[in-house]
């Protein structure tokens, strides 16, 4: 066999994803915000990128100095041609004393700044409140350092939320002298703090309430079993019968499993729709979020002033990249924007019974429904829908959601979505009789009836999925109920 060497040509067609291309399709799948975090970046890099909102807001303030400056020549008397002479000052009513001190009283009480400093200040939170306690109870300077660690370690239920030898390891205090801070500062305010879980936070309460005894600790001891509905088991246990195991639950129902929420911030979640939906007479409007989407724009006057500079071929070859990456970045942006919106309106336009009656009535859509209306391609679709909200008169909902798979119909050419099913299976077990829970078995009749076809492990599975238990779970339930505690 001889081995040689040759040079063969072979021509082929391949799809190249440019640099561009790749951007373009990243910015697709962005939400407003973090379009708005790109662009900054983008802003730091670039020397052509202005922002625009940046440069309203210098505007304005340009023209609030120039009105005040006009104010401050009218209070000074700058503005006044014919000024008071050096004797006739004394006669001034600006002079006056007690109309100065009153005028600048009311500046100061009035000051935007001061007040919102002094609600900030005033704001409490559980650590603060924990700490003032703190500060009251222990001298010794260890203890002071390992009650300021356990606060550090709080949760915002008002949990230890770190394993004590942990604690003992990095911080160099013995195991037994934290068990013991930590045990003093288990009687602090709110009642129920610094438990290690649910059962020690209610063991806490009812000890520093002194109601605690054996029947209490055994229930909170197995309070999986009252949480299943086993009435029968725990009165084996406690040997209590109904009605004293009823007020002992009822007792420790009364107490507060996250004792440290009512101190708890403001959540830092807030949802930030990128698309708004709303209903004009008897039509739906489909608008972008313009508050969170960033307003960029070029310098076109910075650029005039580099072009006409004597620049050497370096220069010139970096003004050239970021003026044309600046350009693209802007395209882009509205290529995405366009087409978030022209893929919004065709959802709401195909779900309209959905914002009109509710999600019952949310029918079946696949990605390839909307792409085929609007000529795009459905994974076009499917980067544009993924991760962005969008605010209806039904609350703030994700893209994603409108978009369900099919469920047959016991009605010849019907269909239904499967979180229309959900929804009306929710419906079914929320309306099902005290004490006589519906089986799956029983639902899928019911279901049927409704003209949805389905099976009994699909209503299981769908079951499961809204956080509903099986009908044997919800007949103890019912019975823990009907007992009123």
């Amino acid at each position: 066999m001889q081995i040689s060497q040759n040079l063969k040509l072979k021509q082929s067609q391949s799809l190249v994803m440019t640099p561009q291309l790749q951007q373009a399709i990243k910015l697709l799948q962005l939400n407003n915000l973090e379009l708005t975090n790109l662009v900054n970046k983008e802003l730091e890099e670039n020397p052509f990128l202005e922002n625009e909102s940046i440069e309203l807001d210098d505007k304005e303030n340009s023209n609030e100095e120039q009105t005040s400056k006009v104010d401050e020549s009218f209070e000074s008397g700058e503005s006044i041609s014919d000024e008071p002479r050096n004797d006739d000052y004394e006669n001034r009513w600006d002079n006056d004393i007690s109309f100065a001190n009153n005028r600048g009283s009311s500046i100061d009480s009035t000051d935007p700044g001061s007040v919102i400093e002094q609600t900030l200040s005033n704001k409490v939170s559980l650590k603060s409140v924990l700490k003032g306690q703190a500060e009251l109870e222990f001298i010794d300077e260890d203890d002071i350092k390992i009650s300021e660690i356990l606060i550090d370690y709080i949760d915002e239920n008002g949990w230890i939320v770190e394993d004590l030898e942990n604690i003992s390891d990095f911080s160099g205090f013995e195991l037994a002298k934290i068990e013991a801070i930590l045990k003093k500062m288990q009687t602090f305010e709110p009642n129920g703090v610094f438990g290690r879980n649910l059962k020690e936070c209610l063991k806490i309460q009812l000890k520093n309430t002194e109601k605690f005894d054996n029947n209490k600790n055994i229930i909170i001891d197995n309070i999986e079993m009252l949480g299943s509905g086993n009435i029968r088991g725990l009165q084996k246990l406690t040997t209590l019968n109904e009605e004293g195991l009823k007020e002992q639950i009822k007792l420790i129902r009364s107490l507060d499993p996250k004792p440290g929420c009512k101190y708890s911030n403001d959540p830092d979640n807030i949802f930030h729709p990128d698309v708004l939906v709303s209903k004009n007479n008897s039509e739906w409007s489909v608008e972008l979020n313009q508050g969170t989407l960033p307003k960029v724009t070029i310098n076109e006057n910075y650029v005039k002033e580099i072009e006409s500079l004597q620049c050497g071929e370096s220069d010139k070859k970096f003004i050239n990249e970021s003026l044309n990456s600046a350009r693209w970045l802007l395209k882009a942006i509205e290529q995405r924007n366009l087409t978030t919106l022209k893929i919004s309106s065709e959802i709401v336009n195909q779900q309209k019974e959905f914002f009109e009656k509710g999600k019952k009535y949310l029918k079946p859509m696949v990605l390839k429904d909307v792409a085929k209306k609007i000529n795009m391609h459905e994974s076009t679709v499917s980067r544009v829908t993924s991760d962005k909200l969008m605010l209806t008169p039904r609350g703030v909902l994700e893209m994603k959601l409108f978009f369900s798979a099919s469920i047959s119909s016991t009605k010849k050419g019907e269909t239904h979505s499967a979180e229309s099913v959900r929804e009306s299976l929710k419906k079914l077990i929320s309306n099902e009789p005290i004490n006589s829970p519906l089986s799956d078995e029983m639902l899928v009749e019911k279901l049927q009836s409704e003209g949805i076809e389905l099976a009994r492990r699909t209503v299981a599975k769908y079951r499961e999925l809204l956080n509903i238990p099986a009908s044997s779970v919800r007949r103890k339930i019912m019975k823990i109920q009907s007992m009123n505690i």
